[in-house]
């Protein structure tokens, strides 16, 4: 029976797995089920933090939230040592035989019996998953290779995880428009607001509406919608200067970067977007359309760079809000 609930747990694990890129969905399932398969007392995912090299509890059941939280371990010699260097399980079937070392695995509660196997991929150590039990020789040889199936699963999610939240750090591009990511767009605005105090020029940001886009996407289809946004968007990269940047800022608006321009320069710019946007035809099916620009100076509308952002999404809001197509500043009414 107990190998059939295992099958049943695997094929679970094995779907939540291959749809999320969270580990801690995966480590909470795993964690939960063989809890509940063994009717442990405690069961817990116990991972290196690759900063500092300290163990910490990542996912467990059985462990007050205190303990949990409290926990931090140095990379041990012992019995915990052996088994994240060399990977080989170790298994108490009585602690009152092995009381040294049941000591040095015991987490928050004393145990009869406990067995805890490496979490690695690609021959890296991870960490490790522990059970434990009040009851003795509640594990046994023959679980060591079922309970290391959930360890392999719990190391290729943490893996996949960590992974996928490298690729988001280095990979600064939004693919959908071929502009910067807006975390990646920021730092050119930190640089920007660090030249501009340093030797006093001045720099405009401006955020782009897509004017009816919802409506585009509903009369010519979501891949032609999205087919116009990058469109639009390599009209906004093709008027970039070497000091400037542009930006997704959100599901149809672009942010761009405008270095030393003064309002009237920043404003100019802004209309000659508007018109070449107004003027192209989109996605090879003619669809026309046109964009609310909103867009406010450093440090003459504001003296930060989170007060620049707002007075420029509040500009934005005026110029859709008094017609659209036409662009807006702090002291300059909407022009159509």
């Amino acid at each position: 029976m107990k190998s059939d609930e295992c099958l049943s747990f695997v094929t679970e694990v094995l779907s939540v797995l291959k749809s999320t890129n969270q580990c801690e969905k995966v480590f909470s399932l795993i964690v939960d089920r063989l809890f509940r398969l063994y009717a442990c007392q405690t069961c817990a995912i116990v991972v290196v933090d690759p900063a500092t090299e300290y163990l910490h509890i990542a996912n467990s059941r059985g462990i007050s939230l205190t303990f949990a939280k409290e926990f931090r371990r140095k990379l041990a010699t012992g019995a915990i040592g052996k088994l994240l260097w060399t990977g080989s399980p170790v298994l108490i079937a009585d602690s009152t035989t092995m009381r040294e070392q049941s000591e040095e695995l015991k987490l928050e509660r004393p145990f009869r019996s406990c067995l805890c196997v490496q979490i690695a991929v690609d021959h890296r150590t991870l960490g490790y998953l522990h059970v434990d039990s009040a009851s003795p020789a509640a594990f046994s040889q023959d679980d060591i290779r079922a309970i290391q199936g959930f360890a392999d699963f719990a190391a290729i999610a943490l893996n996949k995880s960590r992974l996928y939240e490298e690729n988001l750090r280095l990979d600064t591009v939004d693919h959908e428009t071929g502009l910067k990511k807006y975390p990646s767009f920021l730092e050119k605005l930190h640089e920007a607001a660090a030249r501009a105090d340093a030797s006093g020029e001045q720099f405009a940001v401006l955020i782009l509406d897509v004017d009816n886009y919802k409506h585009i996407a509903l009369t010519y289809g979501y891949e032609s919608a999205r087919q116009m946004l990058r469109e639009i968007a390599g009209i906004v990269q093709s008027s970039l200067r070497p000091l400037d940047a542009a930006g997704r800022y959100g599901f149809d608006e672009l942010i761009v970067l405008r270095s030393n321009s003064d309002e009237e320069k920043a404003f100019s710019y802004a209309e000659g977007l508007c018109a070449q946007v107004r003027s192209a035809r989109y996605a090879g099916r003619g669809i026309q359309t046109s964009v609310s620009i909103g867009l406010a100076v450093y440090p003459a509308h504001a003296g930060s760079e989170r007060d620049l952002l707002l007075a420029v999404k509040e500009s934005l809001y005026d110029a859709q809000r008094s017609g659209r197509d036409r662009v807006v500043s702090p002291t300059r009414g909407p022009h159509p």
